[in-house]
């Protein structure tokens, strides 16, 4: 697995977003949630290369932790945000730590990716359903009923020859 895969997967750290109740006249994302637990998977293309994972990913509103596996579950790596700054976990390696998920991102991958930005989308922060950060552009492609409110089902993100796709498969919120 690519170390930069991680990296832009780290953005999911900043949390995942709920809608408003449906209407026929608003599809516009927020307000965020406070705490949740999410599970999916992720697909990366560039190019002709494809990788794929699910992941695990438990948001509170100071920590946040996601667990990368292997299609089969396997363990891969853990992301966590939280007062002490960002850290990547993976076996074997050493810790890459930072006090921010973007400086993390310079360290492992080598330029700065807008993970606040599109973070915001996933967890509702921006109303808009789609929108462009940094020259990444991000769609909100499929939403669920939960509740009494809708969360993200499928989240895109494109720039260049890159190609993310995010699905929720299942969402766990307190009351």
């Amino acid at each position: 697995m690519r170390l930069w895969l991680v990296c832009l997967v780290a953005w999911l750290l900043a949390a995942c977003a709920e809608l408003p109740p449906p209407s026929a006249v608003s599809r516009a994302l927020g307000p965020p949630l406070l705490r949740f637990a999410a599970e999916g998977r992720i697909a990366l293309r560039q190019g002709e290369r494809s990788d794929h994972l699910r992941f695990r990913w438990e948001h509170a509103p100071d920590r946040d932790v996601v667990l990368l596996m292997s299609p089969l579950g396997q363990g891969l790596a853990e992301l966590t945000r939280d007062a002490a700054g960002a850290r990547l976990v993976r076996a074997n390696q050493a810790t890459i730590a930072a006090d921010t998920l973007p400086q993390l991102a310079e360290r492992v991958v080598g330029s700065p990716l807008p993970l606040e930005a599109m973070g915001d989308w996933l967890r509702g922060a921006r109303p808009d359903l789609s929108g462009e950060a940094d020259g990444w552009r991000v769609a909100i492609s499929d939403t669920a009923a939960f509740r009494q409110s809708r969360l993200v089902r499928v989240l895109e993100a494109r720039r260049e020859d890159v190609e993310l796709k995010l699905i929720v498969d299942d969402w766990d919120v307190p009351e």
